[in-house]
């Protein structure tokens, strides 16, 4: 008599660490609303920290003595240490999870925050304060450099391809609210006390955070999860060869390519748009109230980013291919930036050119809802490796652009050539994107 067919064997897994791209590790639709606000508050509370040094600088000039190529040299020193720590973040991430990541970098650059008052008074000599602010600023951006890799990353693991907008945008609108708080709180602590609480009030919440934040993340990897295999379970070897990232086809793909220009063609004139609009405006409209066009435009942002999200979803959710939805979105983006900027340099009127910009900032805020998902459209399973590369790129390239802009006003003093230029990058950011890009993955 022939004995029946055993069935497969029942594999239960008890490790923290299953497969984070399973369907089961997936946040459902109450962990999703949770993560993304835990998520929006750390990403805004890492922006305040990071705009704190900006906003004390006159302070912190005037005490130790610094001129503004000190100054600069302070500011700038952040940038050293952000693109170094893209790439590595995002692969950390892809492997270990975006959530562990992004909590052991926000307790660092915590205590970053905490300490920055204190270290300087340990010198006595002006080349001491400058050298340990500096190599304060280097390890705030080496810290916070891995924020939007580990995102994208813990994002592509836990959120389904039709909610990753919404999600996305709402978290990455949390920068401007970031940018404003630090502002506005800051500026209350200063007026009451001395600059050195503005650190301490930042460092202290963003250790809060990240405390409440681990402790969610904690209760997520302790689930258990149930996979049934047939055959023999993989091996450890088999599961690193699947997560490490294979560059060499990456680089062969247009799909990437067009992701990575695309994106380079934003952040230059994104940082355009941040390092020189309080110059446009006070050299354009001296009599116009800095808190007005320093504000208005970040703010609007906010409900720009979340309604971009929330429409692309909705493309998606009505049948629309993941890819012609981020391709919308870009172009909603690009040609609202492109206009905005031309027109900004058509008018002389204070109110029109406000309105204007705050045109273009919420046009540039749609974009969180095509380049970014795209990352996890193209690359599922390495989402964190490769925003980490494009991220890289783009932090170089922001800089290039302000300085560019800087040569055409000084040797035109022509703001309309600055802001058509910027119009022109969008756009070539347009077709680049609208020819190569898909929303399907390529490896």
């Amino acid at each position: 008599m022939i004995s029946p067919k055993s069935p497969p064997p029942l594999k239960i897994i008890l490790d923290s660490k299953s497969d984070p791209y399973s369907k089961s590790s997936q946040w459902n639709d109450s962990e999703r609303r949770l993560w993304t606000v835990l998520l929006f508050v750390m990403t805004s509370v890492l922006f305040s920290a990071r705009t704190i040094v900006p906003l004390v600088a006159v302070n912190l000039s005037k005490e130790f003595g610094w001129d503004k190529t000190d100054t600069g040299l302070v500011l700038g020193s952040f940038f050293w240490g952000y693109p170094i720590a893209q790439i590595p973040g995002g692969m950390m991430s892809d492997r270990i999870g975006g959530d562990y990541v992004i909590i052991r970098a926000a307790f660092i650059w915590g205590v970053v925050t905490l300490v920055t008052p204190l270290v300087p008074y340990l010198f006595t000599t002006k080349a001491g304060t400058i050298m340990s602010m500096t190599v304060l600023r280097f390890l705030m951006g080496l810290t916070q450099g891995v924020h939007y890799p580990s995102l994208t990353s813990l994002l592509s693991q836990k959120v389904t391809a039709d909610k990753r907008a919404y999600v996305m945008s709402c978290v990455f609108a949390a920068s401007s609210l970031g940018t404003l708080l630090t502002g506005a709180i800051g500026s209350i602590i200063m007026d009451h006390s001395n600059w050195h609480y503005v650190f301490y009030f930042f460092g202290t919440i963003s250790i809060v955070i990240a405390t409440i934040i681990q402790s969610f993340s904690r209760k997520q990897r302790r689930k258990t999860f149930f996979s049934f295999q047939n055959g023999r379970a993989g091996t450890r070897k088999d599961d690193e060869e699947k997560k490490s990232l294979p560059v060499l086809k990456l680089l062969t793909k247009k799909p990437f390519w067009a992701m990575a220009i695309s994106h380079l063609c934003v952040i230059f004139s994104y940082f355009i748009i941040i390092n020189w609009m309080p110059t446009f405006f006070k050299e354009v409209y001296p009599e116009s109230k800095g808190w007005v066009y320093n504000v208005l435009p970040w703010l609007a942002a906010i409900p720009a980013s979340i309604a971009g999200g929330c429409l692309g979803d909705s493309l998606i959710a009505h049948k629309v291919p993941v890819g012609i939805s981020r391709k919308i979105m870009h172009s909603l983006s690009m040609f609202g930036m492109a206009l905005s900027l031309v027109c900004m340099g058509l008018t002389n009127r204070y109110y029109v050119s406000l309105v204007l910009m705050s045109l273009g900032v919420m046009a540039q805020a749609l974009c969180h809802s095509s380049i970014p998902p795209n990352a996890q459209d193209i690359a599922p399973r390495h989402a964190g490796s490769v925003f980490g590369i494009v991220n890289a790129m783009g932090a170089v390239q922001g800089f290039v652009g302000t300085y560019i802009a800087g040569c055409i006003l000084h040797s035109t003093g022509s703001w309309s050539a600055v802001f058509n230029m910027s119009a022109c990058v969008c756009l070539f950011s347009w077709v680049v994107f609208t020819l190569f890009a898909v929303g399907t993955p390529v490896i």
